[in-house]
């Protein structure tokens, strides 16, 4: 696949990702279009063409001002995870082995005694 062709289809990827994450904010906080673009300063007409997908290229400026009027990162919205929860998801599966394994030890102890 040449370079244009890829960079295009990471562009189309991000964009899906960045319309998708939108939607589910506004979703999860019941606001409508209208109510983003007010918040986020943008044109209700712009904002509308985003999440229908109309805008290719989103600039950063209105993801920035999408971002800030939800209150999360460009980051979040372009569906990268915040690395302080990848730890804690992490530190929650190593918990959860752990205490597996004592339990199985605490087991083997009962049964030698």
């Amino acid at each position: 696949m040449n370079e244009t062709v890829h960079s295009k289809l990471e562009n189309e990827i991000l964009t899906g990702v960045i319309i998708d994450n939108i939607c589910r904010e506004l979703a999860r906080r019941d606001w409508t279009l209208k109510t983003l673009a007010d918040r986020a300063d943008l044109p209700y007409e712009s904002v509308k063409k985003l999440v229908n997908g109309k805008i290719a290229r989103p600039s950063f400026i209105s993801i920035w001002q999408i971002a800030n009027a939800f209150g999360c990162s460009m980051d979040s919205l372009a569906g990268r995870s915040d690395p302080s929860r990848a730890i804690l998801r992490q530190i929650a599966e190593n918990a959860s082995e752990v205490i597996r394994i004592v339990s199985h030890i605490s087991m083997l102890s009962d049964h030698m005694n």
